[in-house]
Formats: structure tokens, C-alpha cells, sequence
């Protein structure tokens, strides 16, 4: 069962008490558990949105630490090259 089958499910709880399909007293207990359930949707999904925006961010990060490697590696190669270029000047 995922979030999603549990959203169906307090749907079809509330229509189903919108129908009257329960007494007056399995009501009360019906409403407390729908409450809960939608209470527990509400903050997965938040938990969900976050973790996907952290997933984001730490992408990003990723990215900057890989351009940040490849400018240096670039860098070192033209010091690299400059240097042999020196070198061969001055020979």
C-alpha cells in the first residue's frame, strides 16, 4: 500500500460517510480514524517535498563540485602547458 492507495481510501471513507453509509455512533470512530489518516497524507507528503528538494540541492551541489574539479583540472593543464612552453624557450 502506498500514499496514494491511502488517498483513495479516505476518498471513498468520505463519501461513504457523505452517503450515510454509517450510523450516527460508527461516525464519531469513522471521523477520528479519516482524521488521522488525512493528518499522516498531509505531513508524508510534506516529508516528500522535502526530501525531494534536498535531493535537488545535493544535485546541485554535486554539479558545482564537478565543475569546480574540471576548472581545475583544465587550469592545471595550462600550467602544465605553459610551463613546457617556458621550458622549451629557454632551451
Amino acid at each position: 500500500m502506498n500514499l496514494q492507495d491511502m488517498s483513495v481510501l479516505l476518498a471513498a471513507v468520505d463519501v461513504a460517510v457523505k452517503r450515510g453509509v454509517f450510523s450516527v455512533l460508527e461516525v464519531g470512530q469513522v471521523s477520528e480514524v479519516a482524521v488521522k489518516l488525512n493528518n499522516f497524507l498531509v505531513e508524508a507528503q510534506k516529508a516528500q517535498e522535502a526530501a525531494a528538494a534536498a535531493q535537488a540541492e545535493a544535485g546541485a551541489t554535486a554539479e558545482t563540485t564537478e565543475a569546480t574539479a574540471e576548472t581545475t583540472e583544465a587550469t592545471a593543464e595550462t600550467t602544465e602547458a605553459t610551463a613546457e612552453t617556458t621550458n622549451d624557450q629557454a632551451v
